[in-house]
């Protein structure tokens, strides 16, 4: 299937289902899929260039984040499942999709603040690090070398 088909499929299925099942909130529905599969790049200090720690944050993004995950270029994973399961794949399940393209769908409702899950707690800092460093003599650089190189 293509991947315009597949967005117009899941589309189409979360304008239906928005209109049977109950509604999807940020606090209820959204915030736990985002804990779990999108925070440790959106947060601030990281490499996404959004946070998505807050409604007030995530806000802004909901119809582009309905796009990005019905075509599945967000959140990011190049393993092929084919393979075999990969540790630390966040990829998102058909119905954590279908719950972000519903909450998008219905105009991106937050909710009672009361169904929000705790926020996280996130270390902060470099999270990987390299194996050794290896500290040197510190070298003196001059702004305009001699260049011992001759060109032809």
């Amino acid at each position: 299937m293509s991947k315009n088909a597949l967005l117009a499929a899941i589309i189409c299925a979360g304008r239906l289902a928005a209109a049977d099942s109950p509604s999807v909130t940020f606090n209820k529905d959204v915030l736990p899929i985002l804990q779990k599969n999108c925070q440790t790049c959106h947060r601030p200090g990281e490499v996404a260039p959004m946070s998505f720690l807050t409604y007030k944050d995530v806000r802004p993004w909901a119809k582009a984040m309905k796009t990005a995950v019905a075509l599945r270029k967000m959140p990011p994973w190049f393993a092929d499942p084919q393979f075999g399961h990969f540790l630390n794949d966040h990829s998102l399940k058909v119905g954590e999709i279908e719950t972000i393209a519903k909450w998008a769908d219905a105009g991106a409702p937050e909710g009672d603040a009361k169904d929000a899950p705790p926020p996280l707690k996130w270390p902060e800092g470099w999270q990987i690090a390299p194996d050794v460093i290896v500290d040197g003599p510190t070298t003196e650089v001059p702004a305009h070398p001699k260049n011992d190189v001759i060109e032809w």
